[in-house]
Order: C-alpha cells, then structure tokens, then sequence
C-alpha cells in the first residue's frame, strides 16, 4: 500500500487512529476494536464479541460485533479490514506504535524508542461493561511502561554522557508522568535538575511526590529520596539570594518568586499547557511572560457544550479584526440559517476557523485561558492554527477538571503537547516574597501567611489586601504583623482559609448594596457580565449602575472590558453567589434569562431557566443548541444537548422528536446500546400517542435501524405491519418513507421484483414530497433494475436522481449514482458517456476520503477502459483500486473482473 493511505494505530499515550496524515474519528468500541487487532493479530469473533459484549447473550454480541464492523467498513478505516466469517484481522502494512516501539528497543535504539513513548497504553479509554478487555488493557499498560522506563532511562543517560543534560530533562519528566509514584523516576529527576542548577524545580519534584505517596499511599518517600532532599536543602541554602525590592504595603503586587524556571520554560517553547490549581498564578506568569499584546482566549463553563462557542465569543470581541471579509461572513453565517455557503464538512470548518484566529492573531502569542472549560472543537482549530504558522500558542488548566474531559486529553496526547505543572508555593518562598515587598525578612509573620493561605498567591493578596484595609496589619521596625493565627476552615469547592472568606466578604458589604446587587446578578449570569444587563436584572438606570461598578473596580473585585465588566478571579464571583439567597437567585436568573441581550448562547438561557426552576421556558434552548451542533458536525455534543431537553420535560410530541432526533445522531457516533435504548423510548411514545404520523415515523426508524443491523426481513415486517394498521390515516409522504425503507430492505434480501414494486409505489406517493425521500427512492429504484438486468431503466432512474440531487455540492449520494450510472452505461454499451459518469465520481469521491468507494469507481472506469482498448490505463486503475476495496465485497468483484479482463486481453495487470 502506499504511503499516502497507510493506517497508523497509534496506542501508547491517548490512543488514535489515522490514516496517512489525516486522523480517523474513531472512538469506543470501534477505537477498542482496532487497537486490539493492531497489537494481537488475528483473532477469532467469538472472542471479540466476548471481549467487548460479555454482559449480553452470545447472539446478541455477535450481532454487535456484524454492526460494529458494518460501521468500520463504512469508514476510511474500513479498506484495512480482513474479514472471514470465523476471525477479524488487520491487513499487512499498518503502522502500530507498540510493534514499531518494541522493534527499536529491541534493536537497542534508544532514540527512535523513545519518539513512540508517548504515554500509558491506551490511555483513558475504558469501555463500560467489558472487565476482560480492561483487564487486557492495563496488563498490557504495565508491560510497557517497565519497557518504556527501560528506553526513557537509557536514552537520557546517554544524553547525560554526551554533556546534553538539558535535553535529558524532557525525558526524565516523561518517565515521571507515566507513573508519578516511582521514586527511582523521581530521584533520577531531581538529580537532573539539581545538575542544571534548577534547586526550586527540584524541590517541587519532592515535595509533589510526597503530597501524592501520603494522599494515596498512606507513605512517605523512601529513605534514599529522603537523602537526596537533605542534599538538595543544602546546595538550596548555600546559593545566592535575591536583592531586596522597595517596600510597597498597599497594591501588594507578587513577584513572580520561585517561578524563575517556569519562566524559562515558557521563553523557550512555542506550545505549552500550564498546569496548576485555581490562584496558583498560571495566568499571571503566562501573561507576564507573553506581554501585553498576547491574544487571551477564555473558556468559560457556560459555553463548553456550546461547539466553538468560546472561539466565536472571542472573534466577536475583536470585531474579527485581520480576518478575511469573505471568511468572517462564512463563519457569522454557521450560527445563522442563512444562504451562504458554508464548508461542506469538519475539516474544512476546522481550517476556516483555523484562518481565521491567525488572521487576528497575527504575530502576537495566544493564551488560552482555562481549557477544561473548553469545547473540543476550538482546540483542535487552536492546534490547527499553530500549525499554520501561529507564533506561540500558550494553554492553561486545571488537571482535576481535565480528566473528566476525556475528548480534550485525547487531543492534548495526540498533539503531545508539553506540559507545565504551577504548584503551590512553599513556605521558604512566601518568606522570599514578603522579604522582597517589605523590604526585610519578617519570618513570624512569613510562617503564620503560609500557613494560613497554604501558599496560593491569590490567596495570598487576598489575605494582605483584607488585613491591610481592616487595619489587621501593621508594620513595626519594617516587620510585618498581624493578630491572625491560622484558619483550616474550607471555602466552596476550593480549599481557602476563613480568612480570604472573611476578607472579600468585608470588602463587598463595604461597596454597598446597589453595588452587591448588581455583583449578584453578573456572577449568575457568568465571568464576564454586560453592564446594561445587571441594570436591567437589578431594576437600576444604566448610569447608576455603571457608578456602582465603578467602585466594584475600584476594590479589585471587577475589571472594565469595553462594555462589559469581568471578575478579578472566580474566587470573588463565588463569593457573590454563595451570598445569595435561594428565593432571590431564582429571580435573578428568571430576569436574566428573559432580558438576556440578542445572540445569547441558548446555552446559558436554557441554563438560567432551569435555575429559575422554569424547565417549560428552558426545553426549546436546549433544543436550539443541539440543532447548532449538529450544524458544526458535533454529533455527540448534540446528541447530549437533546438529552437536556429531554431532562425538562417538554410535551409527549416534542419528546419523540427529541427522542428521534438522538436516534438518529447515535447511528453517526457508533453508540449502539444508545440506540436500543432511543428505539424503546420511541415505541412506548408512539403506543401512548394517538397520532398516527408518530406510530408511522416511529416504525420507519426502527426498520432503517432493522436494516442497518442485516435483520432485513425484520425490516420489512415492521413496514408491512405499519402500513396495514395505518393505511390512509397517514400522509402520502409518510407513506412514501415507508414503502421506500420497505423496498430498501426486500433489495437486501434480493427479492426484486417485490422490491421494484413497492419502490414504484413509494415513488408515486412521494412525487412533490421531500427531494431526498424522492432520490433515495430513485437511487434504489436503479438499484433493483441493475439486478434484474433492466441497465435502460436503471440508467434513467439514476440520472433523473442525479438531476434532483443538489448541483455542486460533493455528497456521497452523488458519488453513488454517478458510479451506478457508469456502471449502467458500460452494460449499455455507451462507454464515452459511461466514462464520463466515473470520471466525475472519480473526482468527487477523492474529496469524501471514502477509500472503498473510490476504489469500486476506479475498479468500474477500468473496465470501461478495457471495453475501450486502453489496457494500459485500466492496468493502472487496477494498482490503484486494490488496496482500497481490500474488504469491501462489491468493489473486490470489481476488481475481480477487471483483473480477469486484463488476462482476456493478453495484458499483464499490476499487482497491488
């Protein structure tokens, strides 16, 4: 096979699929299948069905196994399959991380071993339901990260050898992450780092894998690691300090103290995720590091189910400023049913949206703030953007948050993006940092703040600022003091001392009421919050308004941004809607949902009503929110925003249409156990109903569903039962669905004349109905006259599909009856016009990235080719088709003829 299609099974960090450079969206069950294949070999089906279905009856996994590889086939991937009817296997050439790691090790190749050690095996993929292939996975896991220590440990002693101890550093903090409980990583680390002389980042190493050995182990580090620290605490003691800066008691403005390596880190690298809890100073250091003309992307928890909502927000705050005229009206119109043309699938949404942060990003570096509150999409344009020529892209985030954000560590593990982790700092450096704002050491006081703020910088200004302004803190001789001991009491979700509570409790109540009111209002509504709208929500004239939040702004707590205003930190908007009373924070998100201004997220409004506790008013939003979804490809997003719907309540006919509509959306995200659950929720609504259209929808999707699933006669025993029930008290255009699905599945089961029979009826009854229902049809109809040998009929059926179908935009429709065509004109003995037919699918059929289609339509021209004379053309044809109808049955009897004509002729094909 050639390089350009080779498939790539990558399974060590956050496991992936593509093909040649182009990667694959597979995910669950189909991901576990190929991964298993990809480093087992050939095994039999019964033990993949009892490996990934164990739970269920031996027919029904084999059955989910038939759909699963149905699905697969259907994809890029599926041309890499080889089927028989006792065992699954992938075909020869593939590229499986695990082989190609293992034969480099094995080789005793260090280096190249160690570009495949990405990470654990298979990393956070774990199926529901299936011990065995768990159990699998992590035996599997651990084999290969003793093996991936050996090459890790290997190469960066070399690099240590060769004088290069800072290129061994990425490598020693790789073997740390792969399990950061292993000690002997660890020392090995620290005793890099303290070579380097980076004493801070090595103490930061111990101090992590103490925290971790105590909260998960009960443990404290081993004796030699113990040793290690008291030599690095005395190398820590001897080095020079740092200058003292001017005493400043009032702003309290941090030094970046203790972050000097972090720093460096950042200078030199063009892509990095800062890691760290909230307040510890990831935004501060990046920003500082970046300058003030740094591109700041927020994410915010209330756009993440929104596709690229965050994305959107931000190129509307720049007014779209470098962004290409026609490409800005392209993207404005995805979020609006407009008539411009939009792209026609991700991908290309993905790159213009890709040119379009470069474009307003010109040479400045981006910083994307809080990225567990990020939608998949716009990481993945980030991504894309960097390698488009984005100067520098810095990430910063919350680990707790991102690992129940499985979708984004993939993208994260499959762009091996650095990483960065800010922790907490320690008790010598809150002692630096006050020694540098006071301009003296001030330990009592030092060791009290340390304990009492657990070193968090944000906390630590909080905690200065409310002393300072209660008069709790004085200077005596350049010492610092305060009556406060320490605080243990925990705050919300964040550990905080009492006292930071205490301190901006203080601060707000000191702003008054009017002021608190409206800081109420714009924590609900989110971090940042138009001005007119808090007014609005509080009952208050804009001006008085904008003169209340002007003393918000004056105490820190808010910051001005063009028209809106945004926390200081999340910290202080907690704190508002901590003091709020139920009663009145139902109003207040009653009144923000309804007063919310033009282009709201429907998002946010269906979030604030069902605050409210108005779920009638909150089901349509989330309705809205998941047809925008859809909209931008996002199938699983959307099929989880049908659920919120659902979650409200909405009437029995809107929660079939839901119901059909996540039916529907699970046939894209290979989620079948989704759509055994969608189908019963869809019969017991279309029993309770009265309306006969809902019992004739309902029975035509459980036939498509039928169908899919090679139960054909099932199929078309639920269409001939809904029909003789309903008979006329459903529309012709029900019908026509019907009869159509119905004809589809007695194709299937080659009863042709029974089939052409009832697609003619549902051709007749849908004449002037839905222009797909009537294609489908037509494509079908042509279907049915090819096997029973009628090539006129069928021709004609094809083309007249052909001219319904909408003109100039590629679709897999199109590419199927233009091959159908050619294939009809070729039996018809008119090959230029059957030429022509193949060729034009040839070209549109290479856009879809569908290798068994396009390999059948190359298959086909090149017997036209044959009944032309041109062998030499349809010999190449032939090389090309092979590897692409590998596993596909109709496009392998393609090839199969055109082979044997080759011979006829006396002409020898290429093998493939």
């Amino acid at each position: 096979m050639s390089d350009r299609v080779v498939l790539q099974v990558n399974t060590l960090g956050v496991p992936q699929v593509a093909l040649g450079e182009q990667p694959l969206d597979v995910q669950g069950k189909s991901l576990a299948l190929l991964a298993y294949l990809a480093v087992e070999g050939q095994t039999t089906r019964e033990a993949l069905a009892d490996l990934l279905w164990p739970d269920q009856p031996a027919e029904a996994a084999r059955r989910n196994l038939r759909v699963l590889i149905h699905r697969l086939r259907q994809s890029p991937a599926g041309a890499w399959l080889r089927l028989s009817s006792q065992a699954l296997q992938l075909a020869p050439g593939a590229e499986v991380d695990v082989h190609l790691f293992r034969a480099a090790l094995a080789d005793g190749d260090f280096r190249r071993a160690c570009e495949f050690a990405r990470g654990n095996f298979l990393d956070h993929l774990s199926l529901p339901n299936a011990p065995a292939f768990d159990e699998w996975r992590e035996q599997t896991a651990s084999t290969l990260r003793d093996e991936q220590w050996r090459a890790l440990d290997g190469y960066a002693q070399a690099l240590a050898a060769q004088g290069q101890p800072a290129a061994a550093l990425s490598l020693r903090e790789q073997a740390v992450r792969l399990d950061p409980l292993r000690e002997r990583s660890v020392r090995a680390l620290m005793e890099l780092l303290i070579s380097l002389g980076q004493f801070d980042a090595a103490q930061n190493a111990y101090v992590s894998l103490a925290r971790r050995l105590q909260e998960e182990l009960g443990l404290s580090p081993l004796p030699a690691t113990q040793v290690l620290r008291e030599r690095l605490e005395v190398l820590r003691s001897s080095a020079p300090g740092t200058a003292a800066l001017p005493e400043n008691t009032t702003a309290f403005p941090l030094p970046l103290v203790g972050r000097e390596s972090q720093r460096r880190r950042l200078e030199g690298s063009p892509l990095l995720l800062v890691l760290g809890e909230a307040g510890v100073g990831k935004s501060k250091l990046v920003q500082e590091v970046a300058g003030r003309d740094a591109l700041i992307l927020r994410a915010v928890r209330e756009l993440t189910p929104l596709p690229f909502g965050a994305l959107f927000e931000l190129l509307r705050s720049v007014q779209w400023q470098g962004c290409p005229e026609p490409l800005r009206q392209v993207l404005s119109s995805l979020q609006q049913e407009t008539s411009l043309a939009a792209p026609t699938d991700r991908a290309r949404l993905l790159d213009a949206l890709a040119q379009a942060l470069n474009g307003v990003l010109a040479s400045r570096t981006l910083i994307v703030e809080d990225i567990h509150w990020l939608d998949s999409g716009t990481l993945e344009s980030v991504f894309l953007a960097l390698f488009r020529g984005a100067r520098r892209v810095w990430l910063t985030g919350r680990w707790s948050e991102l690992q129940e954000r499985p979708e984004l560590l993939r993208l994260l593990g499959s762009s091996q993006v650095p990483r960065l982790t800010l922790t907490e700092l320690s008790g010598e450096d809150v002692a630096e940092l006050i020694r540098q704002m006071a301009g003296q050491p001030a330990p009592l006081f030092s060791r009290r703040l340390y304990s009492a703020t657990a070193g968090n910088p944000l906390f630590l200004v909080e905690t200065l600022r409310g002393l300072r302004e209660s008069g709790e803190l004085s200077m005596t001789q350049g010492v610092w003091r305060t009556p406060y001991d320490t605080f243990t009491e925990d705050y919300a979700e964040v550990p905080v001392p009492e006292s930071v509570t205490a301190a901006i409790g203080e601060r707000t109540e000191r702003l008054g009421g009017p002021t608190r009111q409206l800081l109420q209002a714009g924590a609900l509504w989110g971090e940042a919050f138009p001005a007119e709208l808090v007014a609005a929500t509080c009952g208050m004239e804009t001006g008085a308004a904008l003169d209340a939040l002007e003393r918000a702004e004056t105490a820190r707590l808010v910051i001005p941004e063009g028209p809106n205003y945004r926390f200081g930190h999340d910290l202080y908007r907690r704190e508002m809607i901590r003091s709020l009373g139920g009663p009145r924070r139902r109003f207040l998100h009653s009144q923000l949902a309804r007063l919310a201004p033009p282009g709201t997220s429907p998002v946010k409004l269906a979030e604030h009503h069902e605050q409210a506790g108005e779920h009638p008013l909150a089901w349509p939003f989330w309705r809205s929110a998941a047809l925008e979804a859809e909209r931008l490809f996002a199938h699983e997003e959307a099929v989880g925003l049908y659920r919120r719907a659902l979650a409200d309540s909405p009437p029995q006919d809107v929660q079939f249409d839901l119901h059909l509509a996540i039916s529907q959306l699970q046939r894209y995200t290979d989620d079948l156990p989704g759509q055994h659950q969608s189908l019963r929720h869809l019969r017991q609504l279309a029993e309770q109903s009265t309306d006969p259209e809902v019992k004739a929808r309902c029975a035509r999707r459980c036939a498509v569903f039928y169908t899919e699933c090679d139960e054909y006669a099932q199929a078309v025993q639920e269409v001939q039962q809904a029909i003789n029930a309903l008979g006329q008290q459903i529309s012709r255009e029900r019908r026509a669905e019907l009869l159509l699905e119905g004809g589809a599945a007695l194709a299937c089961l080659s009863r042709w004349d029974e089939a052409h029979a009832m697609l003619l009826a549902a051709r007749e009854e849908g004449e002037g109905g839905a222009p797909m229902l009537h294609t489908n049809t037509l494509y079908w109809l042509g279907y049915c006259r090819l096997e029973r040998g009628d090539a006129q009929g069928a021709e004609e059926a094809y083309r007249e599909c052909l001219e319904r179908l909408p003109q100039g935009q590629t679709s897999r429709g199109r590419v199927l009856n233009l091959w159908k065509r050619g294939l009809a004109l070729r039996r018809l003995g008119r090959l230029e016009e059957a030429q022509q037919a193949l060729e034009q699918a040839r070209a549109e059929g290479t856009t879809l990235n569908s290798g068994s289609l396009l390999g059948v339509v190359l298959a086909e021209l090149g017997l036209v080719l044959c009944a032309q004379g041109d062998c030499s053309g349809a010999a190449h044809l032939a090389e090309l088709a092979t590897p692409l109808v590998a596993g596909d049955t109709e496009g392998t009897a393609t090839l199969t003829a055109l082979t044997a004509a080759l011979q006829h002729l006396d002409f020898p094909a290429a093998s493939g």
